[in-house]
């Protein structure tokens, strides 16, 4: 990204904080107990732990892939670009898209989610301090933007269903394979990194389906209308 392009983003992350603070939707008894989630409900177990064991038979092709993608670049440029953007930025666009029925809990599902998941990673990532294929820092294990990307899809596809889902788990993709392409991770950080998104968010999903059946009785309805709007 070029120096405008990050100060774009900046800009962006910043309207949207000021957003998220004034939507009050943000609990930290909430994130305490999607958390928890991760350990409690086996789904969400299941897939960190098998995102971890692929991811070990995944490093034995870190190198190999990488050698690969030196002499010829597996994205293009346009999907490179594309996929580096979807991982920063897919979250915004959907904390200012929803809309209708259960706005409220599914605001809290989302923004609470992506907290814990930033958390967790970068945990992971100090903790762990993996050199970047590029050299550029120790922050190389899991991939932020492919957990974030992965995170963003599977909500998608619990809130919405299937025919927003699919689209969006296609650019989570495509935001891991860029990651790989710009020599900024490995493919086992790429691997654990979509399992962590995937696991955390399904260990929220529990947490949002409890709170639409404390409300209305039965399991949340997956409808989509886009409606981006901004309040302050």
């Amino acid at each position: 990204m070029n120096k405008y392009s990050k100060k774009l983003l900046r800009l962006l992350i910043t309207l949207n904080i000021l957003n998220i603070i004034n939507s009050q939707t943000v609990s930290s008894e909430y994130m305490r107990e999607g958390f928890e989630n991760i350990i409690k409900y086996k789904d969400s177990r299941n897939i960190i732990v098998a995102g971890l064991i692929i991811s070990r038979l995944g490093s034995n092709y870190d190198t190999h892939l990488k050698n690969i993608n030196g002499s010829k670049n597996i994205l293009s440029k346009e999907l490179s670009i594309f996929g580096d953007y979807w991982g920063i930025t897919n979250q915004f666009i959907f904390w200012s898209s929803i809309s209708g029925v259960q706005r409220k809990e599914k605001r809290r599902y989302i923004i609470n989610s992506f907290l814990v998941n930033g958390l967790v990673t970068y945990g992971i990532k100090f903790a762990t301090k993996r050199i970047r294929p590029d050299g550029s820092n120790k922050r190389s294990f899991p991939s932020g933007h492919t957990s974030n990307s992965f995170l963003g899809a599977t909500i998608i596809q619990n809130i919405y269903g299937t025919d927003i889902g699919l689209p969006a788990y296609l650019f989570a993709s495509i935001t891991g394979l860029s990651r790989i392409n710009d020599n900024k991770h490995y493919l086992s950080d790429v691997i654990f990194g979509a399992a962590l998104g995937v696991g955390i968010a399904t260990a929220f999903n529990h947490l949002y389906e409890k709170e639409i059946m404390n409300i209305d009785g039965s399991s949340p309805k997956k409808s989509f209308k886009l409606n981006y709007s901004w309040t302050f």
